[in-house]
């Protein structure tokens, strides 16, 4: 038992290693991945603030831009108003004017909407689709209610028909649009003012410049640069009112809210992160941004080798501490049978010693004994013989020579128990049913056990024959359950028990009772040593003596106040060879 318990708290140690090592790495691997993941996060979040301001700085450059062209047009418009209103505009005074200027067009208009001006714009003639001469900005199928007649050539609000529109209807003196779609595509930019004779003189310019003014901050260079600059980011999508920009390998679908979501674009994974990018006047546009989670699972390959190698080396760290624990309860084994036999030894040499010592003293004492014996009937013969029965001293002299006859006797038999235990005991050994010799030791020991209140039980199955010398073990297992029971209080129990063990047969007699104290138990097996008022101490002396001449051993294992259980152990065939000596 105490060397099984340091054995389990090793391996509980090293259990208790092996999960925490295998609970750091896990930790250290969610740490890891977390920290990736975040500062993917985070790059996308100071992506969102950059394309956020860049698209605030691409509208207001726009606008900016547009502002300026239109202050220019309106500037035009009006240098060309003065010249008309000084009779100097003239056809080629307007040639000269879109020659010099990058304009599209200039259209003067009278004040009921019909062209005044010669064909001066630089595209073909009725690009407007109006019905007034030449072709320019005139009344014709506009977009009156029900179809009928109104200002036509405009694509929108916008457009240079609501330019003449707000002049000659409404009686506004300059009127300037911001760039709008024209029907031919691209962007267009109008500015009218109004004529001192009435009528309106609109200047028309292809908006390109707007574009050329937004090109060195242009969100949609800024994002293709992010995207085919970074190899983190797989691809970026900017969707707004306006339309959707796209770059790199975005996915078709939409996001129906913002957030994060793990897919897979062209086989690798990605973590897209849609936000929420403000622009000016209240405004919101979504930034979607696919960030390539490459170095991630590179770091979960290599977290999971970790874990992989911690979980290998926690389980070499566990079946070690299994070997190490078996080492140690065969080692506590090896020690204990190693102190029972170091124990055996010197109780045989101890047990040899007072034979020799008993024999030495039987030989010297039975010779002065028989002589003081012979003495003691000579004189009981000649003395008593010649005294008369009456006389006094008769009866003084029969007491003497009792006394000195019966204390011969006495030593006598104490002096042949040194010559029996001097000898070693011959043994007769004979096959013998074990189980049968062990019920009848049990119905020796029965009547004496019942007569002291302690029940006597027996369990012996099937252990099988043992080759032994039937007497002298009978007598062994007599001394073995005569002081089991006398050793147990009334109610207890005493157990005689027989099985067969690896390498041979086992008796066990267990008893309920007081126990040996452990400054005995050295000792018990000594001749003459005995704890109980009218012992002898010579059983067990006996009985190990017969038990080691059977080639076996006597197992003790007693605690004070748990009972004590003697185990002889005999090996197969014991007693064999003796036998054919």
């Amino acid at each position: 038992m105490t060397s099984a318990r340091p054995g389990a708290l090793l391996v509980l140690a090293a259990i208790a290693v092996a999960l925490g090592l295998v609970g750091l790495v896990a930790l250290d691997y969610r740490a890891t991945r977390g920290e990736l993941v975040g500062l993917l996060r985070e790059q996308a979040h100071a992506l969102r603030e950059s394309v956020a301001v860049a698209a605030r700085s691409n509208r207001a450059a726009s606008a900016f831009a547009a502002a300026q062209l239109g202050e220019r047009l309106l500037d035009q418009a009006r240098t060309l108003a003065v010249l008309d209103g000084q009779g100097r505009l003239t056809a080629a005074t307007l040639e000269a004017v879109t020659k010099r200027n990058p304009l599209f067009r200039v259209a003067v208009f009278a004040a009921d909407g019909s062209r005044e001006d010669t064909a001066t714009e630089s595209a073909t003639e009725g690009e407007h689709g109006g019905r007034g001469p030449r072709g320019g900005w005139a009344r014709g199928a506009g977009g009156g209610p029900g179809g009928g007649r109104g200002w036509g050539g405009g694509r929108g609000p916008g457009g240079g028909g609501a330019v003449l529109r707000q002049i000659l209807e409404e009686g506004k003196a300059e009127v300037v649009t911001g760039a709008h779609a024209s029907r031919w595509g691209g962007e267009r930019v109008a500015a009218g003012v109004r004529r001192t004779r009435g009528g309106a003189i609109v200047v028309t310019v292809d908006a390109t410049e707007i574009a050329a003014l937004e090109k060195p901050v242009s969100l949609e260079s800024l994002l293709e640069e992010i995207t085919t600059g970074s190899p983190e980011i797989a691809y970026t999508v900017f969707e707004h009112a306006d339309g959707r920009l796209a770059f790199g390998e975005a996915p078709a679908d939409t996001p129906a809210s913002p957030g994060e979501r793990s897919l897979t674009v062209a086989g690798r994974p990605v973590l897209e992160f849609a936000i929420d990018v403000p622009l000016a006047g209240g405004e919101t546009a979504r930034l979607r941004l696919g960030m390539r989670l490459d170095n991630v699972r590179s770091v979960e390959r290599r977290m999971g080798l970790r874990l992989v190698a911690s979980v290998a080396a926690a389980s070499g760290l566990v079946a070690l501490a299994f070997g190490l624990a078996g080492l140690r309860r065969r080692y506590g084994v090896l020690s204990d049978k190693h102190a029972r036999a170091e124990e055996a030894l010197r109780r045989r040499d101890r047990l040899a010693a007072m034979g020799e010592l008993a024999s030495t003293v039987a030989h010297e004492v039975r010779n002065p004994l028989n002589a003081v014996g012979m003495t003691a009937q000579r004189l009981k013969r000649e003395f008593l013989g010649a005294t008369p029965p009456s006389a006094a001293e008769r009866q003084e002299l029969e007491e003497l020579l009792s006394v000195m006859t019966s204390e011969t006797h006495r030593i006598d038999r104490i002096v042949q128990q040194f010559l029996e235990y001097a000898r070693p005991p011959r043994l007769a050994p004979e096959p013998v049913d074990l189980g049968a010799l062990v019920d009848d030791v049990a119905g020796r020991a029965r009547s004496r056990a019942e007569s002291r209140g302690v029940r006597l039980e027996v369990e012996a199955g099937a252990p099988g024959t043992a080759l032994v010398d039937p007497a002298q073990l009978r007598q062994a297992l007599d001394n073995l359950v005569r002081n089991a029971v006398e050793a147990t209080p009334e109610g207890g129990r005493v157990t005689l028990a027989a099985r067969r063990e690896s390498g041979g047969h086992a008796v066990e007699v267990r008893d309920t009772g007081r126990g040996i104290e452990p400054d005995h138990l050295p000792r018990i097996f000594d001749l003459y040593f005995t704890t109980k008022a009218d012992g002898t101490g010579v059983g067990l002396a006996v009985t190990q003596q017969i038990v080691t001449a059977h080639g076996g051993t006597i197992e003790v294992d007693s605690r004070p106040g748990a009972g004590t259980t003697m185990t002889v152990h005999l090996p197969a065939g014991a007693g064999e060879e003796r036998a054919r000596g």
